[in-house]
């Protein structure tokens, strides 16, 4: 799971295959629509300028780009490598290999080898 909140973004769980969102917290927008209102804590995190409009979070903290229909992020596989730090071993990445084998056999993988992952909004907690 990647989280993207108050300006970073950080993979928990990098070991786990099973599932691949975009965890979405605190006031974060997608182009042309209101906020989107949620919070939870953040474990590890790269910066990134603000936050506010997703598309250009995901694009500036080099994760990727928003899919066309703004329900999506395409994943740079490099990103993930990358975000998964020391968690990013042989092992790591045979599982990972096997979760882009499935994605792709799904159509879950663009032409350029990005990864869909589905937005999950978390709604506020206090």
């Amino acid at each position: 799971m990647i989280d993207l909140s108050d300006g970073t973004v950080s993979l928990s769980q990098p070991d786990e295959f099973t599932r691949f969102s975009v965890r979405v917290e605190g006031s974060v927008r997608v182009e042309g629509s209101a906020p989107l209102e949620g919070s939870a804590p953040l474990e590890g995190s790269a910066p990134v300028e603000g936050g506010g409009d997703l598309a250009r979070v995901v694009q500036e903290s080099g994760l990727g780009r928003l899919a066309a229909d703004g329900e999506h992020v395409v994943v740079d596989p490099a990103a993930l490598r990358s975000l998964a730090g020391p968690a990013a071993d042989e092992r790591w990445d045979d599982g990972f290999a096997g979760m882009c084998a499935y994605a792709a056999a799904k159509g879950w993988v663009e032409p350029d080898g990005g990864v869909l992952a589905h937005i999950e909004l978390v709604q506020g907690a206090g």
